[in-house]
Parts: structure tokens; C-alpha cells; sequence
């Protein structure tokens, strides 16, 4: 025993402070954040109709693709507001259909159908 009494080098254990648990902690959460992140931009970004896509990016060049792509995609955004605006572009939009040969669209049309796309949502 009293060569135990001797030894004065052994000292009690050194409390070491471990941040692994906190690092660990805080990444999960980073991960959940930048997940739930990039969930809500692809659900966002899927809420934006194709059509109105398509109809903001009218090819005004060839006038009878135009006329049969704005009837083709206008009418799913056709309200109450809007049905006489439609109807009207729509009827002019007649002589550019159904025909082998037609001419450039005309300025006046081609405004109508801007305004009508621009008020879309």
C-alpha cells in the first residue's frame, strides 16, 4: 500500500468536451432544410401551366401555326371576364385557318393576342 502512496503521476481523468453530437445535430438539420427547400421550389415550379408557357411564346412569324396554337391553348384559360376578348381574337383569327396560303397577321390581331396572354396568370 504504500508503494500506491508513492505514485503521484496518475491524476483522475481529464474531461474532454466532445462537440461531435452538436456538429451532427446541426448538419441533420441543414439536411432537412435543403431538402424541404428544393421540395418546395419543384412544387412551385409544377403549378405553372405548360399552356401558359406556350402562349407567351407565340411564333407570330407564321401566322396560321399561331392562330391554330392560340385557339389550341387559349380556351383552357377562357372565364367569364375574358370569353368575349377570346371570342372576338378567335374570330378574327378565322381567315388565317383552314386556308393552303395566308398572310402575316396584322398588327391589330397580334396586340389583341399579347393583351389577352398578358392578363394571364
Amino acid at each position: 500500500m504504500d508503494l500506491l502512496k508513492q505514485l503521484k503521476d496518475i491524476k483522475p481523468n481529464e474531461h474532454i468536451t466532445d462537440y461531435s453530437f452538436y456538429i451532427f445535430v446541426f448538419a441533420v438539420i441543414a439536411a432537412f432544410l435543403l431538402v424541404g427547400f428544393i421540395v418546395f421550389r419543384m412544387l412551385k415550379r409544377k403549378k405553372q401551366n405548360p399552356y401558359l408557357a406556350k402562349l407567351k411564346k407565340l411564333d407570330f412569324s407564321n401566322s396560321k401555326k399561331t392562330a391554330y396554337e392560340f385557339c389550341e391553348y387559349a380556351r383552357f384559360f377562357i372565364n367569364d371576364e375574358n370569353r368575349g376578348f377570346y371570342l372576338e381574337i378567335e374570330k378574327e383569327l378565322e381567315k388565317y385557318k383552314y386556308r393552303p396560303h395566308v398572310e402575316a397577321l396584322d398588327k391589330k390581331t397580334v396586340e389583341k393576342i399579347q393583351k389577352f396572354t398578358e392578363g394571364l396568370k
